[in-house]
């Protein structure tokens, strides 16, 4: 946000919350936005431990300012759970990442990673119909990555995951909803992945180690990041190393905004 921008008692609130907070990246150029367009509107980092996130919601249906929320990790299940609506593309990975507030205190919840997702790595000349989907972590974002690469014509899908429930719930969503497509919750060399994404939280601290060794994957494949910082992740760094295309966390995020900025009611500029 610009130094001539302030926040008064008119100003419009988009709370971003998870934990830890500092890793975002879609609030500088979200501030930046609302700044340059004169919209008395600005986006506000908020740090928010697991146990207390419901409480956080509740008291956004009172908040009369707040006209909607931006949810990153860990709290997207969490803001599944505390709407009152929810779009197909929600419903479907039981997770939100943004939220519009109501005038009469409603929350309506959407799932943008998946359509950012794919529509960034189109824009790079990945082709989506036909290819085979390789996906670490079915969080949220996961979840949502997967049901837009089956939407947009992926002919197989694998799922890395250590949490057994999860692995095998997103699996059985994919199954019900695609049952043309091939979905593996077991991989090897074998699999011929052209798309890989670690959708978990690895590569956010110095000492983690990689989502998945590379010999696992294709060599051809496309490697790609939900983690926004660091930018460029240990993951991502081997890589490119090793001749991969890649998309990081970062654009993952920023390819979002188109989407949420008119969810919560603005033009998006052209460029």
């Amino acid at each position: 946000m610009s130094a001539t921008h302030s926040v008064g008692p008119e100003t419009l609130i988009i709370p971003m919350i998870g934990h830890p907070i500092a890793q975002v990246k879609s609030l500088a150029p979200i501030n930046a936005y609302f700044a340059s367009a004169k919209i008395d509107a600005c986006m506000a980092p908020i740090d928010i431990e697991p146990e207390r996130v419901a409480a956080f919601f509740d008291f956004v249906r009172g908040w009369k300012n707040c006209i909607g929320v931006s949810i990153t990790l860990p709290h997207k299940q969490a803001a599944f759970a505390a709407c009152d609506t929810l779009s197909w593309n929600a419903r479907i990975a039981r997770a939100v990442n943004i939220i519009r507030r109501q005038d009469d205190g409603m929350l309506h919840g959407d799932m943008t990673d998946g359509v950012a997702f794919c529509g960034e790595i189109a824009r790079k000349g990945v082709k989506i119909e036909g290819a085979s989907f390789l996906l670490i972590g079915a969080g949220g974002a996961g979840s949502a990555v997967a049901h837009a690469m089956a939407d947009a014509g992926a002919a197989a899908i694998a799922i890395v995951e250590i949490d057994a429930a999860r692995r095998n719930a997103l699996a059985a969503s994919l199954r019900e909803h695609h049952p043309k497509i091939e979905i593996r919750v077991d991989v090897d060399a074998s699999f011929p992945a052209n798309v890989v994404l670690n959708a978990t939280p690895l590569g956010m601290k110095d000492g983690d180690a990689l989502p998945i060794g590379f010999e696992r994957i294709a060599p051809q494949a496309l490697i790609a990041d939900a983690v926004t910082k660091p930018v460029m992740t240990k993951w991502l760094l081997a890589a490119r190393v090793r001749g991969h295309a890649i998309q990081t966390g970062e654009e993952m995020a920023l390819a979002q905004l188109p989407v949420q900025l008119p969810f919560w009611g603005f033009d998006f500029p052209d460029k």
